[in-house]
């Protein structure tokens, strides 16, 4: 073992290719800004792409578009006066939704559907609607409206017949964005406002009921939700320093909410800085997350990274500020909304991005990112950058010992948890850590 060792660690310190996640996906529009979500239907097999696309660039007669994929190819849907938010097909119906008020130049108010060829209007909406959701075969709409068809109605409706029927949101600020269907009620999530509670509710026996605590904090807002693995899992403008036990993430339980495993972090390794959490999507038995993070469970994951109950794990890629915000699985392979100017792993990426490589890059926090059975956090080096460091963990204090490629010792420290360190020091590269309990964690110093 004495002569495999250094082997095995030289191993680790060659240089690998670096590798290439993701590729252009081929849509093609004048000008991209933000992308609003990805649909798959799955009833022709087409994925609807929607935000604001403008064609035709600069010319009087410039219009926004919504986007569809079908066999390889990508098409745009008709002119409207206005970004498209939301697409869902209801029964054999295209519902497409958005801040416009006309499309191919009739109105249609901020909802339309297509029948006979030709595009309707949905119902009258005073302000725009944002998200369509389908849920025990009724189609839901959400948005910024506090009437529709002239009568008094905050937020979200359910279409009834040819109408729509008034859920009875009662918020003072009703700007409605997510729904799921959870423990057999609706949960509705967005910049939601009520006396002393914000962001979600819950309608139980027809009240809209809180979620706990709601989200605490002033600058905060409900974003997207997702049921997984029993629990309901709620993105957003979430700060932990304001008292939420969760960073742009939170995990209910039907009792309590609690941190999704360590959580997310900001550039810093820490989560001092404001940032949200974009897009939720669920495939494979796992929980996919994006938003404006770059480590999750304190493992590097720019911007993209998966959960599956135990532990966070790194998707790949390089985003630097082009945050995805919308995921849809489609033909078996992940795609990425970036809006406008995105560049990733070094390419310029118009709108719209497939994942390529033959796996994604599974660099992982490890259970020791969960309480064990006594709640206790085992040992674990946090890379906070530039060189800084941190042990998290049960652990009060101990030695740290480095070892270089050949399995020399480099270096040693005695740390105490919770107490950040310095090995800026070292010349950059990789190195395995013998942290206090005899654990061993291979980490980078850059």
């Amino acid at each position: 073992m004495k002569v495999l060792l250094p082997v095995l660690l030289l191993a680790l310190f060659l240089p690998r290719a670096s590798a290439q996640y993701w590729a252009d996906a081929g849509f093609v529009i004048d000008n991209i800004g933000a992308i609003g979500a990805l649909y798959v239907d799955s009833s022709d097999n087409t994925l609807y792409c929607t935000g604001t696309l403008i064609q035709d660039w600069a010319q009087p007669q410039q219009s926004f578009r919504y986007a569809a994929l079908q066999n390889g190819a990508w098409t745009l849907g008709p002119p409207m006066n206005g970004p498209v938010r939301s697409i869902m097909r209801y029964h054999d119906t295209l519902f497409v939704a958005g801040d416009f008020d006309q499309v191919n130049g009739a109105f249609t108010s901020s909802l339309a559907y297509r029948a006979n060829g030709a595009w309707h209007s949905a119902g009258v909406f005073d302000y725009g609607v944002v998200t369509l959701k389908v849920i025990d075969n009724e189609l839901y709409a959400l948005g910024t409206f506090t009437t529709v068809n002239g009568e008094p109605c905050k937020g979200l409706v359910r279409r009834a017949g040819n109408g729509w029927e008034c859920m009875g949101l009662d918020c003072n600020t009703c700007f409605a964005y997510d729904l799921v269907k959870y423990q057999g009620h609706l949960v509705v999530s967005g910049t939601l406002t009520w006396p002393g509670y914000q962001h979600i509710r819950q309608l139980v026996d027809g009240v809209w009921l809180p979620v706990g605590a709601g989200i605490l904090g002033g600058l905060s807002a409900g974003g997207p939700l997702a049921v997984y693995q029993g629990d309901l899992y709620l993105g957003g403008l979430i700060m932990q320093n304001a008292g939420n036990p969760g960073h742009a993430l939170m995990r209910w339980d039907g009792a309590a909410w609690h941190q999704v495993g360590q959580g997310l972090q900001d550039a810093s390794g820490t989560s001092s800085l404001s940032f949200n959490v974009e897009a939720l999507l669920v495939h494979d038995d796992k929980l996919f997350c994006t938003g404006f993070f770059a480590y999750a469970g304190y493992v590097p994951a720019d911007h993209i990274a998966t959960w599956d109950g135990t532990q966070w794990c790194s998707v790949g890629g390089v985003f630097g500020e082009s945050v995805p915000t919308a995921m849809a699985v489609y033909n078996d392979t992940l795609y990425i909304g970036c809006g406008l100017q995105s560049v990733v792993d070094g390419q310029f990426i118009n709108g719209v991005a497939k994942f390529i490589a033959p796996a994604y890059e599974n660099n992982c926090s490890g259970i020791t990112a969960i309480p064990d059975a006594e709640g206790i956090v085992k040992e674990q080096l946090v890379d906070l950058g530039g060189g800084q460091f941190m042990m998290r963990g049960q652990a009060a204090k101990g030695i740290l010992k480095l070892f270089g490629p050949m399995g020399q010792i480099v270096a040693q420290r005695s740390i105490i948890a919770g107490t950040s360190f310095n090995l800026g020091t070292l010349s950059a590269g990789l190195y395995l850590a013998r942290l206090p309990e005899g654990k061993v964690q291979r980490i980078v110093v850059e």
